[in-house]
């Protein structure tokens, strides 16, 4: 009887600390003449990036979202467990909007409370990125730059690369667009869709089907399971493992090896 009672209890706080949310936005800005790329370590939460021509500075807008708090214990929340810089280190300008999530937090709260930063930059179209991204979607257009993610979970959306695009991603969707560089891509699981590509492109694929068109290099695939289709290609298209689900491939001008 104890024990059930002990059980309500604990079920009846844990719904009132989800009950409870706290949201607060902050800006940064960081002056940009002399800053050639962007580092950016995030955590849960959206990200969006746009390059804009002519800005000159890097501008970014952070939403706090904490759920499982009041608004009046946001403030002593986010300076005991929110890391939220902007900062110029020798040329590179670097972003962390970081959550604290070690044991401290089980003792103050019957369970974690969930938390996200929502981040929304824009920045010089000339600088490169170098994104380290835990969870949550991101949709990043119109950079000059090359750009290096590494991606726990949620879709990838780029449009408009003038440079060279690294991806090392968990799970989600991957959707890119006018991407003038090379692209590599190595991926856990989620559907890949890549429109207009300039360069050579090179898939490590886990799951998850592939569609490629209009690829001006070469492309390579190694792919576990998921349909893939290939639709014009003015190099060689080499398929070195299929796995699983069909393999579609037309209009290319140089050598299909599968």
């Amino acid at each position: 009887m104890k024990k059930t009672i002990l059980m309500i209890l604990l079920i009846f706080i844990a719904g009132l600390a989800a009950a409870h949310a706290a949201q607060s936005r902050e800006s940064l800005t960081l002056a940009a003449a002399d800053v050639k790329a962007l580092a950016i370590d995030c955590g849960a939460g959206y990200l969006k990036v746009q390059g804009v021509e002519g800005l000159a500075q890097i501008e970014v807008t952070a939403v706090v979202d904490v759920r499982g708090i009041a608004d009046g214990e946001l403030a002593a929340f986010k300076k005991e467990y929110i890391k939220l810089t902007l900062k110029n280190n020798d040329g590179q300008a670097e972003l962390i909007a970081t959550v604290n999530s070690d044991a401290i937090l089980d003792k103050l709260f019957s369970g974690n409370p969930e938390v996200r930063i929502d981040l929304d930059i824009r920045l010089p179209r000339r600088l490169a990125l170098d994104i380290d991204d835990g969870s949550g979607d991101m949709d990043i257009h119109d950079c000059d730059g090359s750009v290096k993610i590494n991606d726990g979970s949620g879709d990838i959306r780029l449009a408009r690369f003038k440079g060279s695009v690294d991806i090392e991603d968990g799970s989600g969707e991957i959707d890119l667009a006018q991407i003038n560089g090379a692209v590599r891509i190595d991926d856990g699981s989620g559907d890949i869709v890549l429109a207009d590509a300039g360069g050579d492109v090179e898939i490590d694929d886990g799951s998850g089907q592939i569609s490629l068109r209009h690829i001006l290099g070469s492309v390579t695939i190694d792919d576990g399971s998921g349909d893939i289709v290939i639709d014009g290609v003015e190099k060689d298209v080499t398929i070195d493992e299929a796995g699983s689900g069909g393999v579609e491939i037309s209009n290319v001008k140089g050598k299909v090896r599968k």
